[in-house]
């Protein structure tokens, strides 16, 4: 079973998985190619000749992707059903091993299921229970994991989907191994929280706030669980005159126009993960 390491495999699969490639060859697809030699001996009519034929199979390439379909849950009173998305990127049908299990103590994974009939929501009647799965190359399968216990505020609960490797086959870049985890937040905490620094640079030096002293302001935004169409506005104080110029997301530069309605400074920042730290800042002038 060969693995993938370092030198020239590692450069090799690297640069293949920074490629945008269309649908991996299947494994045990044979691809043969043929060379021609096209030739003018003197005056004579132009003459083709072929090569032989190579042929070579293409072996089977084990890898494993999953990813939590909402990263935060806010914690209920009752076991509440986990969903996670597992695909399989390479291109063989390949067995998953199944497992998951939280990060603190007392809380236990109770069950691990596969959404048997796709409809997105976990029913055990029809949902069954599932240690392995099998996907075909390409293909994708809802698990809903339920955890039960004492569930606090911070806690993760992480599976895992281990491809099984048999002898021969290549293993990619994920080492035939993913995981994904999805945090559990109180329903009373905050999403998100906005913090505002300022800073006063005075003409000459000095912090003193005096007519023609620059004012930076500074804006965090934190995002405690997913937010949607996040954006933040600040009004220009009476007696402060904005900065052209000055306004930066994340210390890069943004153009005043679209970011300054009147004497609002707004800027959308869009959907946000859970864990998002994001900072704003721009200058005003004390009139």
């Amino acid at each position: 079973m060969a693995r993938r390491g370092t030198g020239w495999w590692g450069t090799i699969v690297a640069a293949l998985a920074a490629t945008p490639l269309a649908a991996a060859t299947p494994a045990g697809t044979t691809i043969a190619n043929t060379a021609r030699l096209t030739l003018v001996v003197g005056d004579a009519t132009p003459v083709t000749l072929d090569s032989n034929t190579v042929t070579i199979a293409v072996g089977a390439l084990v890898e494993a992707a999953i990813t939590a379909e909402r990263p935060t849950v806010a914690i209920a009173t009752t076991p509440q059903p986990l969903a996670f998305l597992v695909t399989n990127p390479g291109n063989a049908t390949t067995v998953y091993r199944l497992g998951a299990a939280a990060d603190h103590d007392g809380v236990t994974v109770t069950t691990i299921a596969a959404d048997s009939d796709g409809d997105g929501r976990y029913d055990p009647a029809r949902d069954r229970i599932a240690t392995t799965i099998t996907l075909a190359a390409g293909a994708q399968q809802r698990l809903f994991v339920l955890a039960s216990g004492t569930l606090t505020s911070g806690t993760a609960i992480t599976a895992t989907a281990t491809a099984d490797t048999p002898a021969a086959t290549t293993v990619g870049t994920t080492g035939g191994r993913a995981s994904a985890a999805v945090r559990l937040v109180e329903t009373t905490a905050p999403a998100a929280r906005l913090d505002k620094a300022q800073s006063v640079a005075a003409p000459g030096g000095g912090v003193r706030a005096v007519t023609g002293a620059v004012v930076t302001y500074t804006l965090t935004a934190r995002f405690a669980r997913d937010c949607a169409a996040a954006e933040i506005t600040d009004a220009i104080p009476d007696g402060m005159r904005f900065v052209p110029g000055s306004i930066t997301l994340d210390d890069q530069p943004l153009a005043d126009s679209g970011r300054l309605e009147g004497t609002t400074v707004r800027v959308a920042l869009g959907d946000m993960p859970a864990g998002a730290v994001r900072q704003i800042r721009f200058n005003a002038i004390i009139l």
